[in-house]
């Protein structure tokens, strides 16, 4: 593990030693010390310090300041354009709804601002005078592998209920495993993540679902994701290295494809429920419509795919034709057929189609004949019937007149 100094940035730098040179102590807290010993890089640097927030804005006074979360002791000073978060140390009061303090306190120690923290593996802080704070031993969990609530793991999950998906979601990113009793409190209180907001359940879920890590994860406390996806009947995993291999939205989709027994009403429901993006659902919902369709009537020509791409789209029929190989679903010779369609370049869309309704039209074509022509041309290209040319599907339209 990495114990050497921890490299901190000119601002960094100049923020601890201006709140230092002021009487106060400040440190570089939480996920960027964790990344650190880790290996990992971060983006993302929190201080957190002994000086209030109007003692920070003193030591700042003539620099950008913000009061991001004064409530809860937070100012970001703005440096180069970059945030940085300063956070008084503090003490959080009763928890009233699984999710956020009532009040908070200043302390001026401390073991007590870290002692309130999520977990212990970022519950450690670094300054370059002082080196490394660890009273919790959030680095021989690191170590060893091991995400553990810091305290009592039932505390931490009642107090915020979030806190049990990113135990979930820093498995899944890091390859580490909880503690039995972080775990089983996890799995006791799970029940709480119906209190915390659709909004951060789907967040921490995204995030879980892309990481490194998620089939360990979902292998080990998939029972706990099954609170927030409560469509599902079970977790059910395709093939690991599939699996591995696949997108974030293939891998939460062979979910739903695995583990319900009516997939794309199981999924639309999910996702209303989570205000998921409406991007996120028209794939998703596209995608297992075009799944399932091929599962009806699998496709032996490229026609076939090429009329299945008219219908859902080529971003959906390509993922449907990935989540197809990942679930073992459909044929090889099927899934070839969809991609040999959409890389073709023939048209499956009539606004694709080189002739149009006016032009159409001044062949004597009216109404409804023009939509029911275009639609007929654009199968006769699908097809290979005629080239799309104005001069080709030009002929084609006289002999369909004269028909």
């Amino acid at each position: 593990m990495n114990f050497a100094p921890m490299p901190l940035s000119e601002d960094l730098i100049h923020i601890i030693t201006s709140l230092t040179d002021a009487g106060y102590r400040a440190d570089v807290v939480g996920g960027a010390v964790r990344d650190h010993l880790i290996g990992r890089q971060s983006y993302d640097h929190d201080i957190t310090t002994s000086a209030t927030p109007e003692e920070v804005k003193r030591v700042f006074a003539g620099e950008r300041i913000v009061d991001t979360g004064i409530k809860h002791g937070t100012v970001t000073l703005v440096l180069g354009g970059l945030p940085y978060e300063i956070t008084t140390w503090r003490v959080d009061g009763s928890y009233l709804d699984n999710r956020h303090p009532e009040s908070v306190s200043f302390t001026r120690s401390l073991e007590e601002d870290l002692a309130r923290r999520d977990f212990t593996v970022n519950a450690m802080c670094y300054n370059p005078t002082d080196g490394y704070t660890d009273i919790f031993g959030g680095a021989s969990d690191i170590e060893a592998g091991i995400i553990r609530a810091v305290g009592e793991p039932a505390r931490r999950f009642t107090e915020d209920a979030l806190r049990i998906m990113r135990a979930l979601r820093f498995c899944a990113t890091l390859g580490f495993s909880m503690d039995v009793a972080t775990a089983d409190a996890a799995r006791s209180l799970s029940h709480l993540l119906n209190n915390v907001s659709a909004e951060r359940i789907y967040a921490e879920l995204k995030k879980l679902i892309a990481s490194d890590f998620a089939y360990e994860a979902l292998v080990e406390y998939g029972d706990i994701l099954l609170t927030v996806l409560p469509e599902l009947g079970a977790i059910v995993l395709p093939e690991r290295d599939k699996f591995k291999a696949a997108s974030p939205m293939q891998r939460l989709l062979s979910l739903f494809i695995l583990g319900s027994t009516d997939p794309g009403s199981a999924f639309s429901r999910a996702m209303c429920r989570l205000k998921t993006d409406s991007s996120v659902r028209r794939l998703g919902e596209g995608a297992l419509g075009a799944l399932f369709a091929m599962l009806d009537a699998p496709l032996t020509a490229r026609f076939d795919a090429l009329k299945l791409l008219s219908v859902y789209g080529a971003d959906a029929v390509l993922c449907a034709a990935e989540l197809a190989e990942l679930t073992d679903r459909a044929s090889d010779s099927e899934i070839a057929l969809v991609r040999s369609a959409v890389s073709s370049g023939v048209p499956y869309k009539i606004s694709e189609l080189k002739i149009s309704g006016n032009d159409l039209a001044a062949l004597g074509f009216a109404g409804r004949g023009i939509g029911e022509a275009l639609s007929r041309l654009l199968e006769g290209v699908m097809a290979g019937e005629c080239e799309n040319s104005l001069e080709s599907l030009s002929l084609m339209a006289r002999s369909i007149e004269n028909n």
